[in-house]
């Protein structure tokens, strides 16, 4: 990867960083509970939105997390590398998701991981 290419995947990654704060912040106020005694249906809807609202801050924030990771790694000098298997990631994929941290057969093993985990777990919870 040129210096130039690194450059444009730091300055991506920075303004993801600065798009994922701002949403962070416009979302957080949504958490708030209103006062008062409202309706049973107007507190279940409440409710869901808040929950709804919960998972997104927490897409973001995760994904924030990457992002500040991936930056962390251009200053250590080990951006673009694999994870798992420490080879590197292809620039397509960085250009395309700059905060990956695994290369696609990695990030295909760890998804079928998370998928097979996922589905022990609803059985588990069935039984």
């Amino acid at each position: 990867m040129t210096n130039t290419e690194l450059m444009n995947l730091k300055g991506s990654l920075e303004a993801k960083r600065l798009e994922l704060v701002a949403q962070l912040r416009a979302r957080v106020a949504d958490l708030n509970i209103e006062r008062g005694e409202p309706e049973l249906i107007e507190w279940v809807q409440s409710m869901i939105d808040r929950d709804e609202t919960a998972g997104m801050l927490n897409r973001f924030s995760s994904q924030l997390a990457q992002v500040e990771r991936s930056l962390r790694s251009i200053d250590d000098g080990c951006y673009g590398t694999c994870a798992q298997c420490d080879r590197p990631i292809p620039l397509k994929r960085l250009q395309s998701i700059p905060w990956a941290s695994y290369c696609v057969p990695c990030q295909e093993q760890f998804e079928a991981a998370e998928s097979s985990s996922a589905r022990y777990f609803d059985k588990l919870q069935a039984a």
